[in-house]
């Protein structure tokens, strides 16, 4: 027994000692409204849930609370703003330019890198990659995404007719198959030689379940309690692979870059930089001599992930939604065949800005499904805003998920209405309401690269596939695992047009 003691004594020290160290933590927390907290473990017990009932748990908090309020895990206070002008305010601000705690779990996997870190390293590397993301950039993408998109046609058309199938899985590859073609710089047949690709693409989701599983389940942020878990040895199989694939496309650039003096004159001439489309992101974190072996391996990985995952999903969102909803995707039909014509042929930039309703289309599948579910900042500056004052010492966490959906912003907002980003509806309510994208600074550098990719796969496969569902909109069951997803896959029926 006197063990027993012993332990509680100690944690009861620790405790002690803590909310001595953080006294003034504590008391401008308690001008925080928020649910009541257990000691040690503060509300993280609440969150010791399935995946799908977490996304309640934060709805009930919001709906109890309102715009702003806290959360204690464990130790760590974090601090719910849903509040738009809050968001605006916070997230343009330079004393939220540091992510979160919890992305650390994130970085044990990416590195430090321009989807998981911040700080100098972050904004040096985000600066060598922008270019590769700008419009100019993707407007030299176009072929590559069609080429890509022909062969996913292709596999559409075989599979059988009249019957459902999860199209995620293949539109997955198409987009993993075209971030290699562009951002990473390879040729066809050096994507189809990497190690492991088809393994890092089957197992990516899984990955990004543990990682949120890490970053919101208590118990698993204890090193030594993960490393006795399965989810630990399928995240280091996985780290080792990923190593082997990233190692390899680096190989391909650095023997690419010796066989073309011109690319290093390119990197290094003036107009370079923002302009130029013959240098991959991967060539320009070589050629910058800004990133060590680890970090190169790291970025490059990270480059891969974040572009055909998020991409594939909105993809796949997209398209069921159109299954689910027969007079948006005739009315998009409509609009597609006026522009393009019926034939089967390349989608252009051209062809893209003349379909305003495919743009609504998409805020509208952004709204419901946005790519980063909730986000994470540090605070190291108390920071006011229009109710509180968000101390030094806490984390900000924006949930951009229940903002899309909440309704003292949206009307009716659990249903799927493209209409509502027609220009007339979108001046009605607040501009932070959406933000699929963040703000400020630290926005999703792959904004436009993405919504070009996904856009020339709705049209080409609309455009040649009539889209049904067994199953309807309102059973649909979504979870946050990092990104938005569907916890029963993207099942929909592809039926040719030449039927009708």
């Amino acid at each position: 027994m006197w063990r027993v003691f012993l332990c509680i004594g100690l944690l009861l020290a620790i405790w002690l000692r803590w909310r001595c160290k953080n006294r003034r933590l504590l008391e401008m927390a308690r001008k925080i409204p928020g649910p009541p907290t257990i000691p040690l473990f503060g509300n993280a017990l609440k969150f010791m849930c399935q995946p799908e009932e977490f996304i309640k748990v934060i709805k009930d908090l919001m709906i109890e609370y309102g715009g702003v309020f806290k959360l204690w895990i464990g130790p760590d206070l974090n601090v719910v703003v849903s509040n738009p002008d809050d968001i605006k305010l916070l997230l343009t601000n330079n004393k939220t330019s540091i992510k979160g705690p919890q992305y650390k779990y994130m970085a044990d996997v990416l590195g430090g890198g321009i989807l998981s870190g911040s700080g100098t390293l972050w904004r040096k590397h985000r600066k060598i990659a922008t270019p590769n993301y700008g419009r100019r950039a993707i407007e030299s993408y176009t072929d590559v995404f069609n080429q890509e998109v022909d062969l996913l046609l292709d596999v559409f058309n075989s599979l059988p007719k009249g019957r459902e199938t999860d199209i995620y899985k293949y539109i997955v590859q198409s987009t993993s198959y075209t971030v290699c073609q562009t951002l990473m710089g390879l040729s066809k047949e050096e994507t189809m030689e990497l190690p492991h690709l088809q393994y890092l693409i089957d197992l990516s989701p899984k990955l990004y379940d543990i990682v949120f599983d890490r970053m919101t389940k208590w118990y698993l942020q204890i090193d030594p309690i993960f490393w006795l878990t399965e989810s630990y040895t399928q995240q280091k199989i996985f780290k080792e692979k990923l190593s082997e694939l990233s190692a390899a496309v680096i190989k391909h650039r650095y023997k690419a870059l010796a066989n073309s003096g011109d690319k290093l004159h390119l990197m290094n001439s003036e107009e370079d930089s923002s302009k130029n489309t013959q240098l991959s992101v991967i060539d320009r974190f070589i050629l910058s001599d800004e990133l060590d072996s680890k970090e190169l391996i790291d970025e490059t990985f990270t480059v891969f992930t974040s572009s055909q995952e998020a991409s594939a999903k909105i993809a796949s969102f997209f398209l069921m939604m159109m299954a689910f909803h027969p007079v948006c995707q005739e009315k998009l039909y409509s609009e597609i065949i006026n522009v393009t014509g019926k034939d089967d042929k390349p989608v252009t930039d051209d062809d893209l800005k003349r379909m305003p309703y495919l743009e609504m289309a998409f805020k509208e599948v952004l709204r419901l499904f946005p790519i980063g579910g909730m986000l994470q900042r540090t605070i190291n500056e108390d920071i006011s805003i229009s109710s509180y004052t968000i101390p030094a010492g806490s984390a900000l966490v924006i949930p951009i998920y229940h903002i899309q959906r909440d309704p003292n912003l949206w009307n009716d907002p659990e249903s799927f209405d493209p209409e509502r980003f027609s220009l007339e509806n979108t001046k009605k309510r607040p501009t932070y309401c959406y933000i699929p994208f963040s703000l400020g600074n630290m926005d999703c550098l792959g904004r436009y690269f993405g919504a070009k990719l996904v856009k020339t796969i709705v049209v080409r496969v609309l455009r040649k596939f009539k889209l049904n569902s067994l199953h309807n909109f309102k059973n649909l069951r979504t979870i946050i695992a990092i990104s938005t997803t569907s916890l029963d896959g993207f099942h929909v029926i592809l039926d040719s047009r030449e039927k009708y």
